[in-house]
């Protein structure tokens, strides 16, 4: 029990780090993809918060299981490099009695994905998908810059040559009104206020001591030209706010798998061969949301011996490593979800086939490290990820 308690503490640490590690690289990447798409859009720093904590459920999902294999390396190969491993083993402690408390983590850890991913990643995925529609029917929020022309309001083109940007005021205005091609008018003013009423969304602009010009409607040629002191022009301009919308449909990744399980059911009682494919691509989420969850049993058969084997535990190497395995993993997975939607795999052995290899793999080094303490070839694979991740020990020679 001491024992157990033992592999499971040094595994935490490394879990929680690596865990952190891939949720920060993937949400990296996701500010890099939608960043450049709601800079601009005056949205709250609420809906931001928002959509990002939505999309953290598709990361956590992915990362989880990287972040046990990240936590076996490091924690085997820790207690291999600092010499534990050979002195349980001459204990009579073998390789298959310290895996076993991090193969019953692993369960735990997969069974409470597979509920995560059947539970709570669709509504998540839902919410998304949604909120992401919201956005991107969201305009750009309306600014004035001092000299420069704005296009933002429709048909309009407003030019102010001095603008107080907390209060609206406008100096020197000049306003090209496009909204009939044949009769386009032009506006100026020497002063005026510009407001949005986020209610009704309409521009209210109200404009002092100016003129209207506009081709004239009684003579051919001509032009009208009217001057005021005050006017107040009210422009309608949708989409300037956000507005939450609602919808019933969801994707092959917003349901859990007992409604895609009823939707193939439906699907296969038309008995329609233009259906396969909704059946495929069905199916393959539903064995995805238990596919990826087993990994970390897999993970735990590869990370334990590979560190044993490997004689070497830190964070850098550990990170190192895992992350080729899994870029290895995630290959196999998109491109055998490519060929179930293609037909030319069933669902269940595409998403099953990358575990299956792994599991291979795992035992393979299992039953070598119940006979080995090391590797060939390995020592050099463990220096250059060390090189690459980790610091580098000083040569000294003598």
């Amino acid at each position: 029990m001491i024992l157990t308690r033992y592999i499971l503490r040094e595994q935490v640490g490394p879990f929680f780090f690596g865990l952190s590690l891939i949720i920060f690289i993937f949400s990296l990447n996701l500010v890099y993809q939608v960043l450049g798409k709601i800079t601009g859009k005056g949205l709250p720093t609420a809906i931001i918060i928002e959509y990002f904590f939505n999309n953290v459920a598709w990361i956590l999902a992915l990362a989880v299981p990287m972040a046990v294999l990240v936590a076996t390396l490091s924690a085997f190969g820790r207690m291999s490099g600092d010499g534990e491993i050979t002195a349980l083993r001459a204990a009579g402690i073998t390789p298959t009695r310290l895996m076993v408390p991090s193969l019953w983590a692993g369960l735990v850890v997969t069974l409470f994905v597979a509920w995560f991913n059947n539970n709570v990643l669709p509504d998540m995925n839902h919410r998304s998908r949604l909120l992401w529609g919201d956005i991107t029917r969201k305009k750009p929020t309306f600014s004035i810059e001092p000299g420069i022309f704005n296009f933002s309001i429709p048909n309009y083109a407003l030019l102010a040559h001095e603008v107080d940007q907390s209060t609206g005021g406008l100096t020197d205005v000049t306003i090209y009104d496009e909204r009939n091609p044949q009769e386009r008018a032009v506006i100026t003013a020497r002063e005026g206020r510009l407001q949005f009423n986020p209610n009704t969304e309409l521009f209210q602009l109200k404009l002092h001591f100016g003129e209207i010009h506009r081709p004239s409607n009684r003579e051919a040629g001509g032009y009208e030209r009217t001057k005021f002191d005050t006017a107040l022009f009210r422009i309608a301009a949708p989409g300037m706010i956000l507005k939450r919308g609602e919808s019933s449909f969801r994707g092959d990744r917003e349901l859990s798998a007992q409604a895609m399980l009823m939707q193939v059911a439906d699907l296969k009682a038309k008995n329609d061969p233009y259906d396969k494919r909704r059946i495929a691509a069905l199916m393959v989420e539903v064995h995805k949301k238990l596919s990826i969850p087993a990994a970390c049993i897999v993970f735990v058969l590869i990370g334990a011996p590979l560190g044993i084997l490997a004689h070497k535990g830190g964070i850098g190497v550990s990170s190192g490593i895992s992350l080729l395995a899994f870029l290895v993993y995630y290959v196999f997975i998109t491109q055998g979800e490519i060929l179930a939607d293609r037909e030319i795999l069933s669902p269940g052995v595409a998403m099953w086939l990358p575990n299956a290899v792994f599991l291979g793999i795992g035992v393979a080094l299992w039953i070598y490290a119940r006979n080995h303490s090391s590797l060939p070839g390995i020592k050099w694979i463990g220096a250059m990820f060390g090189r690459w991740f980790g610091k580098s020990k000083p040569v000294v020679q003598g």
